[in-house]
């Protein structure tokens, strides 16, 4: 007798559980993002795999904004994976942006492109261009920097100290290679650079 009860009473929990309306959720006080790096981006245009991801996250947490980067350790996420992902998201009501970071193999002390280098320097503006022509806003993730001293670099510093050498040259790149190209493809893009900040406060 008690278990026929018992099996009753849960068997109405659940369908007032399942027949109760759907109410969005979210927060007061702060809205949260999340940065998807281009390993995972890369993925997202395949059955099934970003609809079980975001059915863990979601229920676990409201997201208002996803950062989907489009470059990584020479990952570059393709046109039509971003979008895929980008139409995904937007369909749920969440703010979409793009994302890059400029890195060559994070795991051999985060090496990143040489701004020097004219191979280099091209494909960095490719990857702007082609983030740029999928988002209105991106953000470039910490490792916009550069410690590389190879020969082509040592030449280019002349006399000026490392230090110097390297502000002229990031703030170069970031006008000509980054923001510059950029805008022209996409003249409303908003391009933001999120310097790193690795302390260990």
């Amino acid at each position: 007798m008690l278990k026929s009860v018992e099996k009753s009473l849960c068997l109405v929990l659940c369908i007032s559980v399942l027949s109760f309306p759907c109410i969005a959720w979210g927060y007061d006080n702060f809205k949260v993002s999340v940065y998807c790096r281009a390993q995972e981006v890369s993925h997202m245009a395949e059955p099934d795999w970003l609809q079980r991801r975001w059915e863990i996250i979601s229920q676990q947490v409201n997201i208002d904004k996803v950062y989907l980067e489009t470059h990584r350790d020479v990952i570059l996420v393709d046109k039509e994976t971003l979008e895929f992902a980008r139409e995904f998201f937007q369909s749920r009501g969440i703010e979409v942006a793009g994302g890059i970071t400029y890195t060559i193999m994070e795991s051999n002390r985060f090496k990143t492109f040489c701004y020097t280098n004219p191979e280099h320097r091209a494909r960095v503006q490719e990857i702007a261009e082609h983030t740029a022509g999928e988002f209105d806003e991106v953000i470039l993730d910490d490792f916009f920097f550069t410690n590389c001293k190879c020969d082509l670099c040592i030449q280019a510093k002349g006399a000026r100290s490392w230090s110097r050498y390297r502000l002229d040259l990031m703030a170069e790149a970031a006008q000509n290679l980054v923001v510059g190209p950029a805008k022209a493809v996409n003249p409303k893009v908003k391009m933001v650079i999120k310097y790193p900040n690795w302390y260990d406060h």
